[in-house]
């Protein structure tokens, strides 16, 4: 399992690296730019997002990679259970998402620490719901699809699981804003909403993907 883990890694390789090292350029650019300019401060919840998409949609790189490695087909032959290769993508996927989760939570300090002032609560919890909810979705619509379709068209994969995601996340908002209307906590319950199920489909795509998987012919 460990693996099959760190293969999911090195198939990233240096883009990892990249990527970290632009998201936080990213951070420090702006919360310079809020020092002089303090509506810029605003857009936080934006860079979250964006640092969150940003390693989220290295799980369709390292798809892409497998795929010209051809690794996707010599993994069949590996000695291990289906069900392993299967956990070990998805495992990969919540590390990836936790290390934007994790710099996004940088940023937010650091617009703390230097800006010296309270932070737009509502707007940060905003920040990390739909960054959550697009870390699970987007894997869990994302990956059947490429099974199903073939890891050359991941690219195209990826851009629909993500307007699955926008339009689930936003068409949720339009259906329970009317029954949550009357609640002193309506942002609240429905942020809870939204990532429970986002919880629940990531944990139901596993078996739909494993299902995808055993019918696959490589």
């Amino acid at each position: 399992m460990k693996g099959l883990i760190r293969n999911n890694f090195y198939s990233v390789g240096s883009t990892l690296t990249w990527t970290v090292a632009f998201c936080i350029f990213m951070s420090i650019a702006a919360v310079l730019g809020a020092v002089k300019l303090p509506s810029i401060g605003e857009a936080l919840p934006i860079l979250m997002l964006a640092q969150i998409g940003v390693f989220t949609g290295m799980t369709a790189t390292a798809l892409q990679k497998d795929n010209t490695s051809k690794w996707s087909k010599f993994e069949r032959t590996l000695p291990i259970k289906i069900s392993d290769v299967i956990k070990a993508r998805y495992i990969s996927f919540l590390m990836f998402s936790m290390i934007g989760i994790l710099l996004a939570s940088v940023a937010v300090m650091l617009f703390a620490v230097v800006l010296g002032q309270p932070l737009n609560a509502e707007k940060v919890e905003f920040g990390y719901c739909f960054g959550i909810v697009f870390a699970l979705l987007v894997p869990s619509f994302l990956y059947p699809l490429v099974l199903k379709f073939g890891a050359d068209k991941s690219e195209l994969m990826l851009m629909i699981a993500v307007l699955i995601t926008i339009v689930l996340f936003l068409g949720g908002g339009a259906i329970l804003t009317p029954f949550l209307k009357n609640s002193n906590h309506a942002d609240v319950i429905y942020r809870m909403i939204c990532i429970i199920i986002s919880v629940v489909v990531f944990i139901s795509s596993y078996f739909v993907s494993m299902g995808i998987y055993k019918r696959k012919e490589f």
